[in-house]
């Protein structure tokens, strides 16, 4: 009957409607920060890593002539306290800002100090709070916590910083129980692997090239079975944050 016609007709309407519109399904909620892997980049120029999606950062950071604080934009001698070869810490604050936001994930932010001057580690908490600040997270203790809930945000990773001014923005620190700072080999030739598979269910184990060694050959994937999450090789890998796919 016609009817029956008009109905069809305008079923297939709306068939045709969901498939060129789309239809709008609910975003579901992301699981824990530990939950999810990410690759990551360092010595590379800020803009550059942001530009290719980098949402994990690792800089290592010296002390000038002048007590500011400065970025090695590639490997330094060890046991200096500066860098040859080097960018400020307020430019890369600044390209962070202009580079990184808006995001729906956050940005992770490692920073290794190569110095133990306080006033060099009180400016690099002063340009934080004054460049980036709106972009802070006044949390600690934070790797069970949503993955969305750090949307737009900037994590600060670092160790060694107790009793600066950076102590208070530091939201993991490889000082304390939640967050592990591991070398390449001591990820993939753990002395308890089903110890660093449990820690990493809960926890987060951050994969860092071993600054004792100037060649090493790496399969950025290995430290994946043992459920490290942060992984500063795999430059070639998905940027942005990965879900893991099964808990180890």
């Amino acid at each position: 009957t016609w009817l029956l016609a008009a109905l069809l007709a305008a079923f297939l309407v709306y068939l045709m409607y969901e498939q060129t519109a789309g239809k709008i399904l609910p975003v579901l909620p992301r699981k824990r920060l530990c939950d999810y892997s990410v690759t990551g980049s360092v010595y590379e120029d800020i803009s550059t890593a942001l530009t290719r999606g980098v949402r994990f950062l690792e800089v290592h950071v010296y002390s000038d002539e002048q007590d500011n604080p400065v970025v090695a934009t590639s490997p330094q001698t060890q046991g200096r306290d500066f860098a040859d070869n080097n960018v400020s810490f307020e430019q890369v604050c600044i390209d962070i800002v202009n580079d990184a936001f808006p995001s729906k994930d956050p940005l992770i932010l490692s920073i290794v100090p190569h110095t133990d001057k306080s006033v060099t580690l009180n400016k690099v908490a002063e340009h934080l709070e004054t460049i980036p600040r709106a972009h802070l997270v006044a949390a600690t203790h934070i790797t069970d916590a949503p993955l969305d809930t750090f949307a737009n945000k900037l994590l600060i990773v670092s160790g060694g910083v107790r009793g600066t001014a950076l102590e208070s923005l530091v939201n993991l620190s490889w000082d304390d129980d939640d967050l592990r700072r591991l070398s390449y080999q001591q990820a993939l030739h753990p002395r308890d692997p089903d110890e660093l598979k449990r820690f990493n269910r809960d926890f987060i184990s951050l994969v860092a090239p071993d600054p004792t060694l100037h060649t090493i050959t790496v399969n950025p994937k290995d430290p994946l079975a043992y459920g490290c999450q942060w992984n500063l090789f795999d430059r070639a890998g998905s940027p942005g944050f990965v879900e893991k796919l099964s808990r180890p």
